[in-house]
């Protein structure tokens, strides 16, 4: 299938389709893109997000969106690509004014407790240098979820009471994206962990509930690593280092 159109928003270049299947999967086997290509549709039909969840890509309501980066990166930084992301989605909803927004680690981006954006990175074994697909997905538009989701999920029209032009939005995440992704490029993944625990409330004093493979945790944020790992420090006293796993945030009477 072609793109309908091809957009050049510097350093990107974008290919835009009516319907995918995921964004993300098209990108793959897009073998000869170079760095900073993008992918984005009007709808996906396979949409996913973290731990194989399928993501809900309402018909020209969202923001569904892949780029492809080769970061020449020490392998213990590659994670901070996935917190990057999120800044840069945080930092873009923040330009409409929208009060409660909060990163839940790693990069889920919330409004009032509830979900409006989620990442996916996929690196692509077998290539000479990292590749390396961040999967973006915003619900701009969505005034109406399927009912297992109207009361974890939020739209950006939602909270902010009017439509959202997607392909502005789109520019302004890229800017963001590109900016940051310079800045951890050059070294300074310090400022990307920083810039994240000034945005989310999770990063300190947050008592949550982590769920592993092979078992559950509750305890209180203690800061992050400096590869993007989540300190918590359990009812013990013991500090454990999250690497992988779903938090939640843990609600009076859940104890």
């Amino acid at each position: 299938m072609n793109p309908v159109q091809l957009i050049h928003r510097p350093p990107f270049i974008i290919h835009h389709y009516p319907t995918l299947g995921s964004t993300n999967d098209h990108l793959k086997r897009m073998t000869d893109a170079p760095e900073f290509t993008c992918v984005t549709a009007d709808e996906q039909r396979a949409g996913r997000g973290r731990r194989d969840r399928t993501w809900h890509s309402a018909p020209g309501d969202g923001l569904y969106l892949s780029v492809l980066l080769r970061p020449l990166l020490a392998p213990e930084q590659l994670p901070l690509l996935s917190l990057m992301c999120a800044v840069a989605v945080s930092e873009t909803i923040a330009r409409y004014n929208v009060a409660g927004t909060d990163i839940k680690w790693p990069n889920d981006v919330l409004v009032n407790e509830r979900k409006l954006s989620g990442i996916l990175i996929e690196g692509i074994a077998g290539a000479d240098t990292p590749r390396i697909i961040a999967g973006i997905g915003v619900n701009l538009n969505h005034r109406d979820f399927p009912p297992e989701l109207e009361q974890t999920a939020t739209s950006l029209a939602r909270e902010c009471g009017h439509q959202i032009d997607a392909a502005e939005f789109r520019d302004q995440l890229l800017i963001s994206l590109a900016r940051w992704y310079e800045t951890l490029r050059h070294g300074d993944g310090h400022s990307i962990l920083n810039r994240w625990q000034q945005l989310s409330s999770y990063a300190h004093g947050k008592q949550i509930v982590v769920t592993l493979d092979d078992e559950q945790l509750s305890g209180v944020t203690a800061g992050l690593t400096e590869s993007g790992a989540l300190l918590v420090r359990t009812a013990s006293g013991a500090m454990r280092t999250i690497i992988a796993g779903e938090v939640s945030r843990l609600r009076s009477g859940d104890q």
